[in-house]
């Protein structure tokens, strides 16, 4: 009989401590990132899943005049006309042929960073105004925990 309870307590041992590790490992790893997102102050930052969907970022914090009303998508965050518009990221007929989402989407694939991808983008400014504006955008790919995710930055193409 305490055999089998050395054997339950081991089994239980060898499940719970590689859960445990890497609970504590995405904790870390997302802590660090989120770090790093919120101490950039000249660009956009911005943690992304797989299905782009906004884990952190300062574009609030950079821009405190416009709402923090949009889903939180990459492009609802950055007020891209086509995803706002649409209601979603990734739902526009313009969504497609998206170069930022195309080279997010091909990198996450690839798992590889990208540089320096350039664009124009419709955004919305405070006043919910589209303006057209020439973007770099940068993506270094990242894990939290066994979990892929890009830190996309995207500045002003003249900066």
């Amino acid at each position: 009989m305490l055999v089998y309870y050395i054997f339950i307590f081991l089994l239980i041992l060898l499940v719970v401590i590689p859960f445990l590790r890497n609970n504590l490992k995405k904790k870390r790893d997302y802590a660090k990132l989120s770090q790093i997102v919120h101490q950039a102050t000249d660009q956009y930052c911005f943690l992304v899943d797989k299905e782009f969907h906004v884990k952190e970022t300062n574009f609030y914090q950079l821009n405190e005049n416009i709402p923090d009303d949009q889903p939180y998508v990459l492009g609802n965050v950055l007020h891209c006309q086509t995803g706002c518009d649409s209601g979603l990221c990734g739902t526009g007929i313009a969504c497609a042929s998206c170069p930022v989402r195309t080279v997010l989407k091909n990198s996450f694939k690839r798992c590889s960073d990208f540089k320096s991808i350039t664009a124009t983008m419709n955004l919305y400014d405070e006043n919910h105004e589209p303006q057209a504006i020439d973007v770099k955008v940068d993506g270094q790919f990242v894990y939290i925990g066994y979990d892929p995710h890009f830190l996309v930055n995207v500045r002003k193409s003249c900066e």
